[in-house]
This record gives C-alpha cells, sequence and structure tokens, in this order.
C-alpha cells in the first residue's frame, strides 16, 4: 500500500480490542446473510442491492458501541441514544483525498519480478509471455490481476509499460502467407499425358480405318477388271 501513502500498523500482542474490527464487520456479514436467506434471494444482483440497503439503512445509523467507548475514554459526553457511524464520519473535517483510479487500480494488483530470456519472453505461471527483444536478459517487473492473468504489464527502467499476452504456439508453423490468386498453382482438372494419349489413339484408329478402306477399294477396283 506504500503506492497510496498508507502505513502499516500492527497492534500488539494480546491487544484483542485493537484487532476485533474484521471480525465484529464479519458478524455484520453473517446476520445480513440470515436475513438474505429468510428473504430468499436468488440472484447475485438482489444480494448487492439488499446489501447497500442494510448497510446504508442499518449499519451506518445504528449506535457504535465503539465510537462511545473511545468518547467516554476522553472524558467526554456521549448521548444516551448513542453515536453511529454515520454520525462520526459527519463531525470529521478533515478533507477527503481522491486519487486517479488508474493509480488506485494498480495499488492492488499483484507485483513480481521475472527475467526476461533469450527469446525475448518471461514465465509466469507455467506460461510463457512476450516482452521486448530490447529486454533480453533484464529483471522486469510484472503487474498482474491475480483473478486475470492472461494479460500482465511489464515494467523496466527507461521504458514504457506494457502488457503482455501469453504466447500462442501451435502444434505446427504457421502457413506460409498466401499468394496472389496469379501466382497461386491451380487445382489440373486433366491429365495432359492422357489427353495426348487419348488423341493419338483417335489418330491411330483413324489411320487404321483409312488403310483398311483403301485396301478394300483396290481390291473391288482390281476384281473389276
Amino acid at each position: 500500500m506504500g503506492k497510496l501513502g498508507i502505513s502499516v500498523r500492527y497492534a500488539p500482542i494480546r491487544s484483542e480490542k485493537s484487532k476485533g474490527k474484521c471480525e465484529k464487520f464479519h458478524q455484520v456479514v453473517d446476520a445480513f446473510l440470515r436475513e438474505a436467506k429468510v428473504h430468499k434471494i436468488k440472484t447475485l444482483e438482489e444480494l448487492n442491492h439488499y446489501w447497500n440497503i442494510y448497510l446504508e439503512e442499518y449499519y451506518h445509523n445504528s449506535a457504535h458501541d465503539g465510537i462511545a467507548e473511545y468518547y467516554k475514554s476522553l472524558n467526554s459526553s456521549v448521548p444516551s441514544e448513542g453515536i453511529t457511524s454515520l454520525q462520526e464520519w459527519g463531525r470529521d473535517t478533515r478533507p477527503l483525498t481522491f486519487i486517479d483510479t488508474s493509480v488506485v487500480g494498480e495499488a492492488f494488483l499483484h507485483h513480481e519480478m521475472r527475467l526476461v530470456d533469450k527469446g525475448a519472453c518471461i514465465s509466469f505461471q507455467g506460461r510463457k509471455y512476450e516482452t521486448k527483444p530490447s529486454l533480453i536478459g533484464c529483471r522486469v517487473e510484472i503487474s498482474y490481476d491475480p483473478m486475470h492473468t492472461k494479460i500482465i504489464t511489464v515494467r523496466y527502467q527507461g521504458v514504457e509499460p506494457f502488457t503482455a499476452e501469453p504466447v500462442k504456439i501451435g502444434a505446427f508453423c504457421d502457413k506460409s502467407p498466401a499468394l496472389p490468386e496469379s501466382m497461386t498453382p491451380k487445382e489440373t482438372e486433366a491429365s495432359r499425358m492422357l489427353e495426348a494419349l487419348e488423341k493419338k489413339h483417335e489418330q491411330t484408329h483413324q489411320r487404321r480405318a483409312d488403310a483398311i478402306s483403301f485396301g478394300g477399294y483396290r481390291k473391288g477396283g482390281g476384281s473389276n477388271v
């Protein structure tokens, strides 16, 4: 969380009250889920709809024991009905700090270091991701969403951050680029050799027929003399 300027502080050992906020909120969520079950909520849209209502109308407007205890420790008076989370929020006069969504999104991504191999690729979760040839041999930082690791962001000093996707390697090499139609060999519809032989065969039969006919003519002519 250092990218957002948020410091991490740990509570002292055996100080249950200082570490019970998350557990208490889990109890609030469990109470809502019991109500949702009774209400027979069937879809995620309905669940989110009623959860927002539960937070705004019940949780934020219910007296908060922790807030009351804090003011009592300062010897401050606390109303008999207590102080709600919404009331305490409204009493805070500190201005809100708005951070760019891209910065917030980047802060919540997971970050790791990877070495770029000789093929300009990095290994991540058993897959190869292509980077840039100029980064061969460099250790780069990658950031990714653990719920969507198909695309990761690669960063290196002096290089504009870019996204990398898994290298797609098929079982065979890609086909050669398509040739122009004029250069594409067309499938032969008939055998030229067989066509030539057929033509020659017809000529041969024709010559034989002519020879037989002429021979008969000569025979017939000789008998009439």
